[in-house]
């Protein structure tokens, strides 16, 4: 079971992070027999997240994980949307499926990372200073080559790698893709889809279902509040600028 964080979450209430949940994940969500469906919130849900970010300075590894991840299934999602209702067509000719690749890649390197590499800042560290003949306990450093350059083997790293993400859970096979990727190997898009759907679920499971266990209501009512305060402002605002262009004296 992946542990709660102790840092003080930068959600109002519970409520407001079932909201975020729901829309995450609307195919977990409790379906209201009086309202419509709210439509794809997912982009909602990943500002929200970052919106929490930028207050809390940091997130549960879950949550930012679910945000990234659900970011690269959007982007592929707009791509793979050819035409609109209309007819109009709809693709991104901005991303590229390379683009879509590396985007995916890297949102899936940093939730593996962010859950089974215990030492990422230290293993960054050690990529910019130059190893002679050391074991620093979890890689080991052979020369090759002149010049005093080493090449790292990492068996140690990724065998410890494994062994957390058997603590939690975490099947291997998200491992085997991390390190894939971290070689630059990227596999086709097919695949990395797949296996980004199947680490959100895990997610779901592992995070969502036993730390967001609110009811989204409240916060939604607020959410309606607020969206409603705001278009009477902005009618009051247009209704005094017409009073103004009504007794402005007329020109010519």
């Amino acid at each position: 079971m992946i542990k709660r964080s102790t840092a003080p979450p930068p959600w109002r209430h519970e409520s407001e992070l079932a909201m975020v949940r729901d829309w995450f994940y609307a195919q977990h969500a409790r379906a209201d027999a009086f309202s419509a469906p709210p439509g794809d919130m997912r982009q909602r849900a990943v500002d929200r997240v970052n919106l929490w970010l930028f207050k809390a300075g940091a997130l549960p590894p879950a949550v930012l994980s679910t945000a990234s991840l659900t970011e690269a299934v959007i982007h592929h999602d707009r791509v793979r949307k050819t035409t609109g209702d209309d007819g109009r067509a709809l693709v991104d000719l901005t991303i590229s499926g390379q683009a879509l690749q590396s985007i995916y890649a890297m949102a899936f390197a940093r939730f593996v990372n962010a859950f089974v590499d215990r030492d990422v800042a230290r293993a960054h560290t050690a990529d910019l200073m130059v190893h002679d003949s050391s074991d620093d306990g979890d890689e080991t450093t052979t020369n090759t080559g002149t010049g005093g350059n080493g090449t790292t083997s990492t068996a140690r790293g990724e065998s410890s790698m494994y062994a957390h993400a058997a603590t939690i859970g975490m099947p291997e096979a998200f491992v085997d893709l991390r390190h894939q990727v971290a070689h630059g190997e990227l596999p086709s898009l097919i695949y990395l889809r797949k296996m980004t759907l199947s680490a959100l679920e895990w997610l779901w499971e592992r995070w969502w279902v036993k730390n967001a266990t609110g009811d989204p209501t409240r916060a939604l009512l607020e959410l309606a509040e607020r969206r409603q305060l705001s278009m009477e402002v902005q009618m009051a605002r247009n209704h005094e600028h017409q009073g103004l262009d009504i007794e402005s004296p007329e020109s010519g």
